[in-house]
């Protein structure tokens, strides 16, 4: 029994996050925001929300097989700004709350889309998209994006001879100069490559940088 109730504790414990709380403290602080907070949307910059809904629901029509933008979703980013407040125990809604509401919101809604459309959408949305966002996730996002691109194009040209298919099914060559014009492309600021490129984040994705070659290679099987 001891040994039971000492595991269990373990388990409890396990559960700690940023917030430096266990499993059960934190559904005790969920349940106090829930009661207790009630922030107020009076300071709130709800041009910028309507301008925001004008603009995707108009570039989301104009785009042929694509799902439209409804008013559910403005409701839903007023609620999700509302509920980050809530989390931080504020008396107001801030424009931070409203910025990644609309984050969350419109990265849902992209996935929603065909292929084709979410990458226009993607380049149009992408100064909502970047808002507080992990710098070596969005680069890791976006090279995973160039890899596909790449494997696309090479099972495509590639002839039907066992040795060129897998060579293609083994590896996929990134020339460090393209990625860059598409992390440029993307108005992505503040970011360093250098760093990128020898974290985990990188090599725990099965991939390597020959500093030589100036070549990222990604490793498929």
């Amino acid at each position: 029994q001891d040994d039971d109730d000492e595991d269990g504790n373990a388990n409890k414990n396990d559960g700690n996050n940023s917030l430096n709380l266990t499993q059960d403290g934190l559904k005790k602080y969920i349940l106090y925001c829930k009661k207790q907070c009630r922030p107020k949307l009076d300071n709130i910059d709800r041009d910028k929300i309507a301008e925001f809904y004008s603009d995707l629901r108009q570039k989301s029509m104009s785009n042929q097989g694509g799902i439209p933008i409804a008013v559910r979703h403005i409701e839903s980013i007023l609620r999700l700004s509302e509920a980050r407040a809530k989390l931080h125990l504020r008396e107001y809604v801030r424009s931070d709350d409203v910025d990644m509401a609309i984050r969350v919101i419109l990265e849902s809604f992209i996935e929603t889309q065909k292929k084709s459309i979410q990458s226009d959408l993607r380049r149009h949305f992408k100064q909502y998209l970047h808002f507080a966002k992990d710098t070596n996730q969005l680069l890791l996002h976006l090279l995973n994006e160039e890899v596909d691109e790449e494997l696309k194009w090479k099972q495509m040209t590639a002839s039907r001879s066992q040795q060129q298919q897998d060579e293609i099914s083994e590896a996929i060559d990134i020339d460090l100069k393209d990625f860059q014009s598409k992390i440029q492309a993307m108005s992505i600021t503040s970011t360093n490559l250098n760093q990128f490129l020898k974290s985990d984040k990188f090599k725990n994705n099965g991939f390597k940088y020959d500093k030589k070659k100036k070549v990222i290679t990604k490793q498929l099987s």
